[in-house]
């Protein structure tokens, strides 16, 4: 490629940050980062790592407690609000976002990161605001919000009692925060004591049906770099169980990939180990005037222990849209 040769790629931006705090970039949909998987949702935890470490002066990726012990920024909570404008499913090739990231306190030990995604307009991006961003019906917009803790391990080569351990140089004193009802220790507390979601009040819906099925950890797949249970594994332990309902109601393979889902949570209890089997519950109900909109409510569940490694809530909407 000579000098007169153009560009045919344009490169995703280096993140900016917004005087209030506010982390905005702008990122390119490549093959490594959408597709019906759980792609895209690494990538919305990498960029929240992104977000702590230019907060909280840390650099997630290495941090290290005082004993020089890594410790790692956790996922215990993480919600995916979408539409059918926009959701990680509708994602391909070639779309360019907008990303707005901003940073709140929770603590010593824990974040809240707050995730606008938008297809790039080319206009300039706005700070992220907390009430907005609860409050808005943007269907132009996804919003993902994502609760950290920070963690360690306490017996080598184990995924079991994992313990919080802040590492050093974590700075979280001066971090924003956001109005009480908007807090994820609210949904946490409440998963810890009922074991499930609120159920949606609205519209009414069909009795339960249930669907039970198991999962193996598989060592090939669903562990990160450190030999964890990848947090975007949950995701996709997740879509495998779906699937399996999915055939079960008689459904195929093509409306599955073309599935609408526009409101994801997970919950994350707990790890697990290499080869660790799951037992994964799967509730399902339908509105009564609308048997498109679904609501699907999972809990994994680590066999023989019974510990709940996590507990999961989806709505379904029927199918995507045809791109152009």
């Amino acid at each position: 490629m000579n000098a007169a040769t153009p560009t045919l790629v344009p490169p995703a931006s280096a993140p900016r940050l917004l005087q209030d705090g506010t982390l905005t970039r702008t990122e390119l949909i490549t093959p490594g980062k959408c597709g019906p998987n759980s792609l895209f949702v690494g990538c919305l935890g990498d960029w929240a790592w992104d977000a702590v470490s230019q907060a909280c002066s840390v650099n997630a990726y290495d941090a290290r407690d005082a004993t020089g012990a890594p410790a790692y920024l956790s996922f215990s909570y993480f919600r995916i609000r979408g539409s059918r404008r926009i959701n990680p499913l509708s994602l391909t090739f070639g779309d360019r976002l907008q990303v707005a990231s901003k940073v709140f306190g929770q603590g010593s030990e824990s974040v809240l990161t707050l995730h606008q995604v938008r297809h790039d307009d080319g206009k300039p991006p706005e700070p992220l605001d907390p009430e907005r961003f609860h409050t808005s019906t943007d269907q132009n917009a996804l919003y993902v919000e994502i609760f950290n803790r920070w963690i360690s391990r306490t017996k080598p080569n184990s995924n079991q009692d994992l313990t919080r351990n802040a590492p050093v140089g974590f700075q979280y004193r001066h971090l924003p925060s956001v109005p009480p009802q908007y807090s994820p220790r609210l949904v946490f507390a409440q998963i810890r004591e009922s074991g499930a979601f609120d159920p949606d009040p609205e519209p009414p819906r069909t009795v339960a049906e249930l669907f039970y099925t198991e999962y193996r950890v598989e060592p090939s797949r669903d562990l990160n770099g450190v030999g964890l249970l990848y947090f975007a594994s949950y995701f996709s332990i997740i879509d495998w169980s779906l699937l399996r309902l999915w055939r079960h109601l008689g459904r195929d393979d093509r409306s599955f990939l073309r599935r609408l889902v526009l409101d994801q949570r997970v919950c994350f209890l707990g790890n697990a180990d290499a080869d660790a089997v799951l037992d994964v519950a799967l509730t399902r109900r339908s509105a009564l005037t609308d048997p498109t909109d679904e609501l699907i409510d999972l809990v994994l569940t680590e066999k023989p222990t019974g510990r709940v490694l996590a507990v999961a809530a989806l709505r379904l909407h029927g199918e995507q849209r045809e791109r152009p």
